[in-house]
């Protein structure tokens, strides 16, 4: 009896060691569900500027994740098993979103990350998700700017509109205008200096041409010896490319004041409910580009509204959304089939909210990117 007790153990263990066998060489010892994973939640993580000059995008932005999230626990999670979200704020500056990587990858140990707000600026926090391999898209950040930098992307992705389409779509509209002759103006900013480099570099191809570029340091806000310059031969238009919107309100309200009067042309961020307040006047006649969400953004405002009883009004709350649904499915695909999560992630093909489809180009950034031209007329954000 004792005998056949140990045969049948013996039989049990070779049965069970092949079947480990079997899992491993399906699953690295990296994506093998630790005991009680199953039930355990998937952590997710989200690097936002809640507080200081980019707060106006990160606030909606970590409304609209936490209502991917909210929906896709409804749904069941991810494989059964629930999302937590952790939230940390960048502050708005370069450390801060450092320091909001860190704790999130180190401390809170997500498996991926929503963020960083204005990463394009504040492009110091992907240092440590890249040197952790924790993939991260961010919801408001041209990646254009990280390529200008030659920082690496390998774990970065954005479901930002691709800053080439916006300037291009900026510039054609000039050229209709007859405003064809420009000098441009940036700050020392990554992206202010991205965006300044595209406008020149794209101006031939868009019918028109820039005779002079002006370099401010970032964070000035006394533009007058500029302007003086600017004036002595005035050109059609100025193309303006800053850091913060605060910067080229100051700068419009300071060219007003001094009598240039010429047309200006700025990016999205100009857009800010509390510029206008403060600086109606002086932003009275800018000429910008405004993202057009061409996916299903109906729904997703219904839903919004009714979860925040208001309505999704920031710049890149719809990107903060794909964003986040981007990670769900891709870590739907992780779970399910073992992939790796980048894998998933640049393989991604699923209806938008921004766009029409989410997919990625080989520089990770989103595709089918649309634009509205806007003004400020009669103290209001309008459409031309």
């Amino acid at each position: 009896m004792k005998q056949l007790y140990i045969t049948v153990l013996i039989a049990a263990v070779v049965v069970l060691g092949g079947a480990f066998l079997a899992v491993r060489s399906l699953y690295p010892v990296n994506q093998l569900a630790s005991p009680g994973s199953l039930k355990d939640p998937v952590i997710l993580g989200a690097a936002l500027g809640l507080s200081g000059e980019c707060a106006n995008y990160g606030e909606g932005e970590r409304r609209a994740v936490e209502l991917a999230i909210k929906e896709a626990n409804d749904s069941g999670g991810i494989q059964g098993r629930p999302i937590t979200l952790k939230v940390e704020d960048t502050l708005c500056t370069a450390e801060g979103s450092v320091s909001a990587m860190q704790k999130l990858i180190n401390v809170d140990h997500v498996e991926a990350v929503v963020g960083v707000t204005w990463g394009d600026s504040y492009q110091a926090g992907f240092t440590i998700n890249n040197t952790e391999h924790i993939p991260a898209i961010a919801p408001s950040a041209a990646l254009e700017a990280l390529l200008y930098n030659d920082a690496p992307i390998d774990y970065v992705y954005s479901t930002w509109f691709p800053e080439k389409d916006e300037i291009s779509a900026l510039q054609r509209y000039a050229a209709l205008q007859h405003d064809r002759e420009f000098v441009t103006i940036h700050d020392t900013d990554t992206y202010g200096s991205m965006l300044a480099s595209l406008f020149n570099k794209e101006s031939a191809a868009n019918g028109i041409s820039v005779s002079k570029d002006y370099e401010v340091l970032t964070g000035t806000n006394d533009f007058r010896t500029t302007i003086a310059q600017i004036k002595q031969q005035p050109p059609k238009a100025i193309g303006l490319f800053f850091q913060a919107p605060s910067q080229k309100a100051a700068f419009l309200k300071q060219a007003k004041e001094m009598g240039l009067h010429v047309r200006v042309y700025t990016d999205a961020s100009i857009e800010d409910d509390s510029l206008l307040h403060n600086f109606g006047d002086a932003l009275e006649g800018v000429v910008y580009t405004r993202p057009i969400s061409s996916g299903n953004f109906e729904a997703f405002s219904e839903e919004y509204k009714a979860t925040y009883g208001d309505v999704a009004i920031g710049a890149s709350d719809a990107n903060a959304y794909d964003a986040a649904r981007t990670l769900i499915a891709a870590l739907q695909d992780h779970s399910a089939n073992g992939s790796s999560l980048t894998e998933a992630i640049a393989r991604i093909d699923i209806p938008g909210t921004a766009v029409e489809r989410i997919r990625f180009d080989d520089s990770h950034q989103i595709t089918g990117a649309e634009f509205d031209i806007k003004t400020v007329r009669n103290g209001q954000f309008v459409a031309i």
